[in-house]
């Protein structure tokens, strides 16, 4: 007879950990055409000045105001609605009064992280993290049960 395992998953863990968000409701995020992986929910996002609307933050020496992290999302969004069209009504956390958020669940895409250095204008060597700081997000890791359950 095999052997039987249960685990179970005790990761309660929020997102928000304290403060207060800031939350754009209406918002837009851009068509990427070749876009063939979800948007996950948590994940950082600039902002375009120019064409008023939400890309992943993935390029620190950007030119068009997207090199520095201005929100995240609080959903998910698949790759085919971000290849077919601008994905509209979409809630992004702008800032935030003491918010401080899990730095675990937090997504970054394109290999970048919280220490990634921009330099947009030039010199002027700002973290990501440092960055979300201006606008009222903080991050702090938290500690996830199931990591203690499962080892």
């Amino acid at each position: 007879m095999a052997a039987n395992q249960v685990a179970t998953n005790n990761d309660v863990r929020s997102f928000y950990q304290e403060g207060t968000p800031f939350e754009e409701s209406n918002e837009t995020i851009l068509t990427d055409a070749g876009r063939t992986t979800v948007l996950a929910a948590f994940t950082l996002m600039a902002y375009n000045p120019t064409s008023k609307k939400w890309v992943p933050y993935t390029d620190e020496t950007a030119t068009d105001g997207t090199a520095y992290p201005a929100g995240f999302t609080i959903q998910s969004y698949t790759a085919a609605e971000i290849a077919a069209a601008d994905v509209v009504d979409v809630p992004i956390i702008v800032g935030g009064r003491g918010l401080v958020i899990d730095k675990n669940r937090l997504v970054i895409e394109n290999s970048k992280t919280l220490d990634t250095i921009i330099n947009v204008p030039t010199n002027m060597n700002t973290t990501v993290e440092q960055a979300l700081r201006r606008i009222g997000i903080f991050v702090a890791a938290s500690s996830n049960a199931n990591a203690y359950q499962n080892a």
